[in-house]
Formats: structure tokens, C-alpha cells, sequence
């Protein structure tokens, strides 16, 4: 069993902070799987429980990776890092509250009070974890910024908010249990405080997971919500209010830092027959519903109704667009699909599902690509559709 976050962090800390235990996280990170026979070699030098802080640790900084440039000197919990805002994230957040004085509630292993830190005068990073806290502290050590990070235990609900200040808040998405609340009633703080967030305080940022049910709930006037998406995906549903928020709605996609919102253009949905080329639209401009805005103002359609997939007879570069050439258009069906893709010798095959009941890796099963022939197949409503990515010089 697991100790205790606050006994975990106690142990974790005599890790980074030992001779011995920094030694040993030298051992474990230099085997990239661990055996029993590893473990029971580590367990001779030192206790069970400081072998498997130290197998966290350095666990937990393979992992950071994906998200933090520093990674490989932070102190990480598994389940704070899997709800921790990526660094360019935080960064892209964090410029909208320069020069003032923040509150970061739940604040967790800090990633978001960094970031905030390097443009903000001063953060009040607050959690109720104190294994949080002192994880925080010592990340904010190793981006400089922990003199204008000053950490607070304590519930955010209980916290007075200075007429100053802003606000940003990371609730707790895995309050009811184990598993991540795609429902915001499932967040701790609830979804009465986060709701009543905006008439406390001159401004700041509430931050929801993307799939959360973020329309229904944040619809009062002056609000702007946020998609962002980074390398494809989207990240999380920021809701701004106050002095911080600029629309009504807006897509943003890092790390090229493009934006869209609701101000740049609207439209009803247009339909035409598939063209040229199609288009895969970012998440974020999905997510945000701005999809056929954005469509409008750069002359592109969708093809069928419910198929959030876009179609010109010209190609158009953009930020928010992945761009496929059309090469043929069929009926959907996989004999015919898996013959074609014999007699071309198509492979490696890029396969993409819309509006069908299919997965990418089961139609690839069936199609058996094997050729030498590069290409991409969209299967969307009644149609497939084969084509290829462009070269990167056209």
C-alpha cells in the first residue's frame, strides 16, 4: 500500500535531499525497466519504502518530460502530474495576469504558479495537500521564481481574496475518487464556488478539462472560454472572467500561439461537395465552437452533416488546419479498400475515422497495408476517401 500523500512526500524528500537516496535514484534511472532482481538489489542498501519513492521519483521525471523543459530536477506526484498544466500551457496563461498580484488555488505541484511567477508580481500559490505545498516550493526552485512564490495551506473556499489581486484555479478533478469527473459537479472546489468565482474578485481564470461539460454551466455574460490545444491535442477549457476576459469564445493552438475567437468571424454551417483537399480541423476550434466561423472566413465547407471535417478545391495553410489531398473519392466499403490498397501498394498507411463505427486499428488490420507507397484514408459518413499528405516545400 501506498503511504500517505503527506508520508510520501516526507520519504520523497529524503531522497532528493540524501546522499544516499540521490545515489540510488542514479540506479534506478540508469535501468529503463526494472526487474525483482533490481529491486531486491536497491532493497539491500535501503528500505522498501525508500526504493519505491525513489522509483516514483524517477518515474515521475521520465514522465514530466512530456510537459516540463526542467524536468529532470522537479519532484513530482503521479496523479498532480497527470492534471498539471504543460509548461507551454502555463506560460501562454500566464501572460494575460502580468504585473499583478495572483492567487493560484489549488495550486498542486505548481506548474501554473511557476509559470505565473515569471510574469505576475507575486503568487499565493494555496493547496490542502502540504505534500503539494512542499512539492511546489521546491519546483519553484528549480525555475528561480520561489521568492515571488509564497505557498499557503489552507481550502480555497476559506481564502479571503484581496480586491487586488487575481485569481487562478485548478480544481481538483479527481475529488469523487480515483477516476477523472468529466462533470464539473465532480470538481473540488464544486461547481457553486467556481460559479461564484467571477463576483469575488476583479479577475482571473478558472482552469476545466476539456471534455468537461463547460457549456452548460458557464453561460453568464462577460465570461470567455479558452480551448487550447497543444501539438494536436486539446489541453484544457480555460474560463476567463473579469478585467482577463477579451470575448465571448476562442481556440488557441501551441506551440504556434494562433488564436480564434467568435470577434474574427461567424457563419452557419456551408456544405459542398468534397474538393481537392480536405481538412482535419484542430480540436481547440471544435471544442470552442468555432469551427464554422472560421470555415466561412477562409472559404472552406464541410461535406456532410455531423462530419467535422473541412473541404476546398485550394489548399490554405493554417495553424489550425491538417491538410490531406484528394487523390479519389469511393463508397465506403473495406473489400474494396483492402484491394485498392494491394494493387497501389499503399503503406505506410495514415487512417482516419469519422462518423463511423470503426476504429483507426481495426481498418488497418483489414486493409493489411504493406506497400512502400505512402498515403492517407479518411473514412467519414458513407465515404472513403484516399489521399495524401502534401509536401512540407509546397
Amino acid at each position: 500500500m501506498r503511504p500517505t500523500t503527506e508520508t510520501a512526500a516526507e520519504i520523497e524528500h529524503s531522497v532528493l535531499t540524501t546522499v544516499a537516496g540521490n545515489e540510488l535514484m542514479q540506479h534506478v534511472s540508469s535501468v529503463a525497466k526494472p526487474t525483482p532482481r533490481d529491486l531486491m538489489r536497491w532493497r539491500k542498501t535501503a528500505s522498501a519504502e525508500f526504493v519505491s519513492a525513489a522509483l516514483r521519483m524517477v518515474e515521475g521525471r521520465r514522465r514530466g518530460a512530456a510537459k516540463f523543459s526542467r524536468a529532470d530536477r522537479m519532484w513530482f506526484d503521479p496523479i498532480a502530474l497527470e492534471q498539471a498544466t504543460p509548461e507551454l500551457v502555463a506560460q501562454r496563461k500566464a501572460a494575460r495576469f502580468a504585473g499583478s498580484d495572483v492567487l493560484d488555488f489549488c495550486c498542486g505541484i505548481g506548474g501554473d504558479a511557476i509559470a505565473l511567477a515569471t510574469s505576475a508580481r507575486r503568487v499565493l500559490a494555496v493547496d490542502l495537500d502540504p505534500g503539494m505545498l512542499r512539492r511546489a516550493r521546491w519546483n519553484a526552485q528549480v525555475y528561480e521564481v520561489a521568492d515571488r512564490i509564497l505557498g499557503v495551506l489552507g481550502r480555497a473556499e476559506q481564502i479571503a481574496i484581496p480586491g487586488s489581486a487575481l485569481v487562478h484555479i485548478d480544481p481538483d478533478r479527481r475529488a469523487a475518487g480515483g477516476l477523472r469527473s468529466k462533470a464539473i459537479a465532480g470538481y473540488a472546489p464544486g461547481l457553486e464556488f467556481l460559479r461564484d468565482l467571477p463576483s469575488r474578485c476583479r479577475g482571473g481564470a478558472i482552469k476545466l478539462g476539456p471534455a468537461s461539460d463547460f457549456a452548460e454551466h458557464f453561460t453568464t455574460p462577460g465570461l470567455e472560454i479558452e480551448l487550447i490545444s497543444l501539438g494536436g491535442e486539446c489541453k484544457e477549457a480555460t474560463v476567463w472572467f473579469g478585467s482577463l476576459a477579451t470575448c465571448r469564445r476562442r481556440a488557441t493552438v501551441l506551440p504556434d500561439g494562433a488564436s480564434w475567437t467568435d470577434r474574427d468571424g461567424g457563419g452557419s454551417p456551408r456544405f459542398s461537395p468534397i474538393g481537392d483537399w480536405i481538412f482535419d480541423p484542430d480540436p481547440s476550434l471544435i471544442r470552442a465552437g468555432l469551427l464554422d466561423g472560421f470555415a466561412s472566413a477562409h472559404g472552406l465547407s464541410r461535406f456532410e452533416p455531423g462530419i467535422d471535417l473541412l473541404t476546398a478545391s485550394s489548399p490554405i495553410s493554417s495553424p489550425f488546419l491538417s491538410t490531406i489531398a484528394v487523390d479519389e473519392v469511393l463508397p465506403l466499403d473495406l473489400k474494396t479498400l483492402r484491394r485498392i490498397v494491394r494493387e497501389r501498394g499503399l503503406g505506410p498507411l495514415e487512417i482516419k475515422t469519422r462518423g463511423v463505427d470503426l476504429l483507426p486499428e481495426d481498418v488497418r488490420h483489414i486493409l493489411r497495408p504493406e506497400g512502400p507507397n505512402a498515403a492517407t484514408i479518411v473514412l467519414a459518413g458513407s465515404r472513403a476517401i484516399v489521399g495524401h499528405r502534401p509536401s512540407k516545400t509546397m
